[in-house]
């Protein structure tokens, strides 16, 4: 504590203020200051931003800003320091060698020093040179850092976003512990910082741990988690797909190894073209045809098995088939909307189809033996609700019938 009191007495009167935030639950008192962005800060290697670099290590200062230049935002931003300046402030804390290390706002310092660097001269010159900055306290926690990040990445908005696989990365890590860090807080917890349910949560968490396992995979590939986090939304919808979702993460259950293997090949092969072309892997895992397609590593096959899926379950054939599973549903929450005109739309829908499928010759047979089965059941009841347009509708029906058989029918008295 005394060696940050002493460093911040070297820093200009002028450039330094109290500030009180709130940081999760506790309202913490900072201080806030101006900071050389070359001389002053360092960059932090484990920034969740950097989780997706093309690199696998950072060995330097110019490795951290190389991959945080190819960070999603970084041009948009540049340009908005460059016209307006730094609008928000970076988090930072002292380290042991002096500096103070950058918690949050890393991509910021990056693009200020490459400004500084550019203007040696001119108007600009100097301009770029400093960082506004918060101090954060001594104790404040690695617990702390991860509430702070949590508020402005995941409930923020805009180029902060860290995007899905970061924050399953960070859910996971948080909540589970990584080597060397054990957990940091449940997920109710988490949730609650995070402003989202802990359903929500949940979801990443078991997703992240499914990605683990494709990482584990492909470890033969140059950078298995770089290709984990470009394929991250296919393998989440892979994760949470109907019946076999839940078997490919039944990790300690041997007889789903297989499946997971050929599916975790799918992947790395391209057959996805898109996440949504994941959520029909029940579908391909029941049709042996449409597997065997995906087992043969055919680039974007699934797109275009998905569209034949689509197509199916949209068409008549299918809508119908679907109609028994809807209506008993529907009287299962107790919808008693249903009535006689369901039952007369029902029935016109049967003819049509009966039309179709005997064409030139409606079965007549069938349909008169169900009539007899429903004048057979007749209580006294159904016969005092009928009205005598009824009765009457049915006796001339049947006369027209009978004048048919005495007529053309044969072997009939």
């Amino acid at each position: 504590m005394a060696e940050q009191d002493a460093a911040l007495e070297e820093l200009p009167t002028t450039a330094k203020r109290t500030v009180y935030e709130r940081i999760g639950t506790k309202e913490w008192v900072l201080e806030e200051v101006q900071l050389d962005v070359s001389d002053d800060v360092a960059l932090w290697a484990d920034n969740p931003r950097l989780q997706t670099s093309l690199m696998e290590g950072f060995s330097s200062e110019t490795d951290l800003e190389e991959a945080l230049r190819l960070s999603p935002g970084y041009d948009g931003l540049r340009k908005s320091i460059q016209e307006i300046g730094q609008m928000q402030s970076i988090y930072v804390k002292r380290t042991s060698t002096g500096k103070f290390l950058v918690l949050e706002g890393a991509t910021r310092v990056t693009i200020l020093r490459e400004l500084d660097r550019k203007f040696k001269s001119g108007k600009n010159e100097g301009v770029f040179r400093h960082v506004n900055a918060k101090i954060l306290p001594p104790e404040f926690s690695e617990r702390d850092v991860a509430i702070l990040l949590a508020g402005i990445h995941v409930r923020g908005s805009g180029v902060r976003d860290w995007g899905r696989y970061i924050e399953a990365k960070f859910i996971y890590e948080t909540v589970a512990g990584r080597p060397g860090h054990p957990p940091l807080m449940n997920q109710t917890t988490l949730a609650e910082n995070m402003g989202k349910s802990e359903s929500w949560v949940a979801r990443l968490k078991s997703a992240y741990e499914f990605a683990l396992k494709f990482v584990e995979h492909i470890d033969d590939e140059v950078n298995p988690r770089k290709l984990a986090a470009e394929k991250f939304s296919v393998l989440e919808e892979i994760s949470k797909a109907r019946v076999v979702g839940p078997q490919l993460r039944d990790f300690d259950n041997s007889a789903y190894d297989e499946l997971r293997s050929d599916v975790f090949d799918m992947v790395r092969n391209e057959v996805f073209k898109e996440y949504r072309d994941a959520r029909f892997l029940k579908e391909f895992h029941e049709d042996e045809d449409a597997w065997d397609q995906l087992k043969s590593g055919q680039k974007h096959i699934a797109n275009q098995l998905a569209k034949q899926v689509q197509d199916k379950s949209s068409s008549p054939k299918a809508r119908i088939a679907n109609i028994p599973q809807t209506v008993r549903r529907a009287i299962e929450r107790g919808d008693d909307s249903f009535d006689d005109e369901d039952i007369a739309s029902l029935q016109q829908t049967i003819d049509l189809i009966e039309d179709k499928v005997h064409e030139g010759v409606h079965p007549y047979r069938l349909a008169i033996r169900k009539a007899a089965r429903t004048l057979n059941k007749a209580s006294r009841a159904d016969v005092q609700d009928l009205d005598q347009s009824d009765i009457e509708e049915l006796r001339e029906a049947f006369g027209y019938f009978e004048g048919l058989v005495g007529q053309y029918g044969q072997g009939v008295s």
